[in-house]
């Protein structure tokens, strides 16, 4: 999402036929109450556990003193009906003697949380030009199953972790995904995390970018003191770009999510820098920070070093089958092959043909898997609003007065911005009647459930008339469900609370005169710029549904989460519906990694502890 302020800095509060305003005596606008604002009930779980600093040349980083040497915990990602990847990274330091050489590693996966019955083994040697960190892709696994792992090196043992692999074509019946974006270590706690790795009935966590920020101490979205960023510049370097991966992978509750989930994750653009595209940013600047393509290099590489995800050489865009059920299909929207950004709707190139958001390789890959997915829900992992975002309306309420293509301006860095190609995506989809697609959504920061329609209103670019009947859906395509932020700043932090209100209670509601009661956004069914949280996807045969869970707080600690709405869209239909209720738990829940190290135990005796001892 933008660094720069929104156009709604300068929004004034025009409209006075809002039903939610209430008026003082002199029938000023005194306060807007948004429908979303319910209090939080209380859901106690584990405490925050406390850190200490190490000494040596990571000083500055919070370490847990009982992780040594393995302070990032575990994880694991990219789970296959047959193979999962596993993750860690070995810490050293002056008095191991081993910050400038090999460290073996050996790693364990089991079927059992007591890891009694090994299925997979090995050793894998790690050191300094990887920054120590581990990766195995383990092999030969059972569909569909949870296992637990865990690593050893310099006579200590990692947290344990828990993985599942994903189905096959023949028991894939239900699936569950939280599905994440966009974490500011300085604008908040990730106390989001902590919900999700309290769950137990997860398949994986989808995280759609924004992993990372890149910019120094203080200069972006930074509320907290005691969580500032390091570096404190902005980074640049490999060894900038560790540092910062390092510093987010030891928040307690993001450690926590990967220690019991599986992660499936892409990049967007503050892996990079902000409003990043294939040549260039926003955020960066030739002649005094080094070459784009340099800087490209390195983010890529140290991303690839610490995230469980599956190295390629064809780029980061996958396919992470589930059986029958689902194929979610992972696209880069931002790096693959996106053209530079055009801050003007007017300016004709906007709408030239050949204009790409996803390259031409990527954009024939994609077309291709998307039409030949035998699966049942053809789910797309991408980075920005793929529907239309009509906002040119706003443009009367603003001072000093501005066009309305100066307004639908502000937002071309989302599919907006390259709308050609959107309507070759919504067309082939249209043409080869693939129904069940479903787009999910990072970047803004904030909740929307859409249905995906090519006109869905007049106030859109082309001013057309609109194919979209928001009452039955028909003209939609395919939906999209985007996730709020885990801590970086939403509307309400950039704008204040009063005027974030305003433009989400009338954002997809008929505008009052003169504007002839015309919805901007009929396709926009559910809304909430203000809070942080996530969406759990619940996937079945007959019936697809999103529920999105918000946090009370992140300008501290906090257990406590709740439940919006959840909004769901049934077998060929391509049309949200409001669900009555939140979405059940599964059957089956797998028993959750535990929180203690075991101990480490002499080869001579066998590296495992007794059977339960740390249960």
């Amino acid at each position: 999402m933008k660094k720069v302020t929104l156009f709604i800095l300068s929004w004034i509060i025009v409209f006075p036929l809002f039903s939610q305003v209430s008026e003082n005596n002199t029938g000023k606008i005194t306060k807007i109450v948004s429908p979303t604002a319910q209090p939080a009930p209380i859901s106690l779980k584990r405490n925050i556990s406390k850190v200490s600093s190490q000494n040596g040349e990571n000083e500055t980083l919070p370490f847990e003193e009982r992780l040594k040497p393995f302070y990032h915990g575990v994880a694991s990602g990219d789970p296959l009906s047959d193979r999962v990847i596993i993750w860690t990274r070995v810490t050293p330091d002056e008095t191991t003697g081993t910050e400038t050489t090999d460290i073996p590693v050996k790693w364990y996966l089991t079927s059992d949380v007591e890891l009694q019955n090994v299925v997979a083994e090995g050793e894998f040697t790690t050191n300094a030009d990887r920054d120590f960190t581990v990766k195995i892709d383990v092999v030969g696994l059972q569909p569909n199953t949870t296992y637990y792992y865990y690593f050893s090196a310099l006579e200590a043992n990692s947290l344990i972790g828990r993985t599942k692999t994903a189905p096959n074509e023949t028991n894939a019946e239900h699936l569950k995904f939280a599905v994440v974006s966009c974490q500011n270590y300085e604008a908040g706690y990730f106390n989001a995390f902590g919900r999700i790795a309290d769950r137990n009935d997860l398949d994986a966590v989808v995280h759609l970018g924004d992993y990372i920020y890149e910019y120094g101490k203080g200069t972006y979205g930074a509320n907290l003191i005691e969580r500032s960023h390091q570096p404190e510049t902005e980074i640049l370097t490999v060894a900038d770009y560790r540092t910062r991966y390092s510093l987010y992978r030891l928040d307690h509750n993001l450690r926590r999510a990967h220690q019991q989930h599986p992660f499936i994750t892409i990049w967007d653009d503050h892996e990079f820098a902000n409003d990043s595209y294939k040549d260039g940013a926003q955020n960066h600047t030739d002649s005094t920070e080094g070459s784009w393509a340099d800087r490209k290099a390195i983010s890529k590489q140290v991303y690839d070093e610490w995230m469980p995800i599956r190295t390629q050489n064809t780029g980061i865009y996958r396919v992470i089958n589930y059986g029958n059920l689902m194929d979610l299909i992972m696209i880069d929207t931002r790096i693959e092959g996106r053209d530079e950004q055009i801050n003007d709707v007017t300016n004709p190139l906007m709408y030239a043909p050949n204009r790409t958001l996803l390259g031409q390789t990527q954009k024939e890959w994609f077309l291709d898997k998307l039409g030949n997915s035998t699966a049942k829900w053809k789910v797309i992992g991408n980075q920005v609003i793929f529907s239309e975002f009509n906002v040119g309306w706003a443009a009367a309420a603003l001072t000093p007065p501005q066009t309305p293509e100066q307004v639908e301006s502000t937002f071309t860095d989302i599919w907006d911005g390259y709308p050609i190609e959107r309507d070759n995506i919504i067309d082939f989809m249209s043409d080869n009647s693939i129904d069940n697609v479903v787009w999910l959504t990072g970047d803004f920061h904030s909740t929307f459930a859409f249905d995906v329609a090519k006109r869905p209103s007049i106030f859109g670019f082309y001013q057309a008339t609109p194919t979209y009947n928001p009452a039955t859906g028909e003209g939609a395509v395919a939906v999209e469900f985007a996730t709020p932020s885990i801590a970086s700043a939403n509307f309400d932090e950039n704008v204040g609370a009063a005027t974030s209100a305003a433009l989400e209670f009338q954002i997809n509601k008929p505008l009052p005169a003169p504007l002839e009661g015309i919805n901007p956004n009929p396709h926009m069914k559910f809304v909430d710029l203000d809070r942080h949280g996530y969406f759990i996807l619940d996937i079945k045969e007959s019936a697809l549904q999103a529920d999105w869970f918000f946090v009370d707080k992140v300008l501290e600690p906090s257990e406590r989460e709740e439940f919006g709405e959840g909004w769901l869209t049934t077998d060929g239909r391509n049309h949200l519906t409001k669900a009555d209720a939140q979405t059940a738990p599964k059957t089956i829940q797998a028993t959750a990694a535990p929180n203690e190290v075991p101990e480490y135990v002499n080869e001579v005796t066998g590296i495992f502890s007794p059977k339960n001892e740390f249960t």
